[in-house]
């Protein structure tokens, strides 16, 4: 009987040993250097690298490393001509959609032009039939609407 005790706290420790030297071959077989516990994607450190700020405020006098040039941004905010923000009118004052006028028809102008600037900035910057104010711009001044609308009319008379 002590013989059997013996023998089967052998085995036990034996298998005990074993167990925990498999288990320390088979427990990292990823090739992931990351602690086991740090891995899962709600660990506090992978939380704060997906939850960090996209972009950094600089303040003028201040280091801002690889931030863009200001003449870059002053390009970006260059004031666009007439011409150049009309493309936007284009889609309707070029092809006469939406019963808008075409730049360049005279007759389609002539009553228009007859009502005065006034009337047609007010119905460019607070939109008239099919047209919403401002058409598609949005962003554009009221300063912005009454050159469009000036180079709207010199290229219809």
């Amino acid at each position: 009987m002590m013989k059997q005790l013996i023998v089967s706290l052998a085995v036990l420790v034996g298998l005990s040993v074993s167990g925990q030297a498999l288990a320390s071959k088979l427990a990292d077989q990823s090739g992931n250097d990351e602690p086991v516990g740090m891995r899962s994607i709600m660990s506090p450190a992978k939380i704060d690298a997906r939850t960090q700020p996209a972009a950094k405020v600089c303040l003028q006098g201040e280091e801002c490393g690889s931030a863009a040039p200001v003449a870059a941004v002053a390009a970006a905010d260059a004031k666009k001509t007439p011409k150049e923000m009309y493309n936007a009118c284009a889609a309707c004052h070029a092809t006469g959609a939406a019963g808008a006028p075409k730049v360049g028809d005279a007759a389609a102008w002539a009553p228009r032009i007859a009502q005065g600037n006034d009337t047609l900035y007010s119905h460019a910057i607070n939109g008239l039939n099919m047209m919403p104010p401002r058409g598609t711009c949005a962003a554009c001044s009221d300063d912005d609407i009454k050159a469009i609308v000036d180079y709207m009319v010199d290229n219809s008379k």
